[in-house]
């Protein structure tokens, strides 16, 4: 992650770095950037003279598969849109699972990303696939305790809403 990465020279420089990380990946982005301050130019001093560090626009010699999730908490799925936008030779493979990666959630996106992986060969363009388990399908019943429940993709109806925004308050700690 260090090496091959582009990371800030200073490690000082990480508490706006991680802040800015939080607004394009809401409560994961702070934590997931604190995870590679240890890669500040300054005190990670290994080199990779062969580190491909852009531009990110150039038409690769093999197609590129970019996959994005919709409910992605770590890696937003609009980065993922973005990427795909900046390589001329890729293709997006979108997924509705919920959490980190879409690889294992379900055979669709498995599937495709093993064809990718195995064989060169890409996904329709356009392709969605739907992520086997659902959380937060069934309603809540007035009056019982809230519970969490999951079940299959097909069983689903819809995709529920997700709470979009957790006060500031709560993130810094001021009232």
């Amino acid at each position: 992650m260090c090496t091959d990465g582009l990371h800030p020279k200073d490690a000082n420089s990480w508490p706006a770095a991680t802040a800015k990380a939080d607004k394009r990946a809401k409560y994961f982005g702070r934590a997931w950037a604190w995870g590679s301050v240890q890669c500040a130019r300054n005190s990670w001093t290994v080199r990779d003279e062969d580190a491909y560090t852009g531009p990110f626009t150039r038409r690769t010699a093999a197609p590129v598969l970019v996959v994005g999730s919709y409910w992605d908490p770590a890696t937003n799925y609009e980065e993922a849109v973005s990427s795909a936008k900046l390589l001329p030779n890729s293709r997006l493979l979108s997924s509705t699972n919920f959490g980190h990666t879409a690889y294992g959630t379900g055979a669709c996106a498995t599937e495709a990303i093993d064809d990718y992986l195995l064989r060169g060969t890409l996904p329709a363009k356009g392709k969605v696939c739907q992520g086997d388990v659902q959380p937060f399908t069934e309603p809540l019943e007035t009056g019982e305790p809230q519970r969490m429940t999951a079940m299959r993709a097909d069983e689903s109806k819809q995709l529920p809403p997700v709470a979009d925004r957790i006060p500031t308050s709560t993130l810094n700690g001021t009232r």
